[in-house]
């Protein structure tokens, strides 16, 4: 059973984790079908939109067009994204702030 009812839930931090590989991988590796073998493909399913929205979220950040560096521009996504999302957990956002840095790097 699916049971989001918060950016805090740690369900959703725990398939946040694993769909990107982060602290598992050297680097970001979303994967659907490693989140279907971790959870099972009914919650999987219903993981995944909640999953890549927050994702969308993140990236939709500006930090890679006007830091100075990749610190800056961590720093300022994460921050732009707690903005939007303020009840969103720290690891997720320190999920989706590896993923941004590592692709804008």
């Amino acid at each position: 059973m699916v049971e989001v009812n918060s950016l805090k839930s740690p369900q959703l931090v725990e398939a946040i984790v694993v769909w990107t590989g982060w602290g598992r991988a050297q680097m970001p590796s979303r994967d659907d079908a490693r989140l279907v073998d971790h959870f099972g493909a009914d919650v999987a399913t219903k993981l995944l939109p909640i999953i890549k929205a927050l994702e969308d979220d993140f990236y939709s950040s500006n930090a890679r067009f006007i830091a100075s560096d990749i610190a800056e521009m961590e720093k300022l996504a994460a921050a732009q994204f707690r903005q939007k999302q303020p009840e969103v957990a720290e690891e997720i956002v320190k999920a989706f702030s590896w993923c941004y840095t590592f692709d804008f790097r």
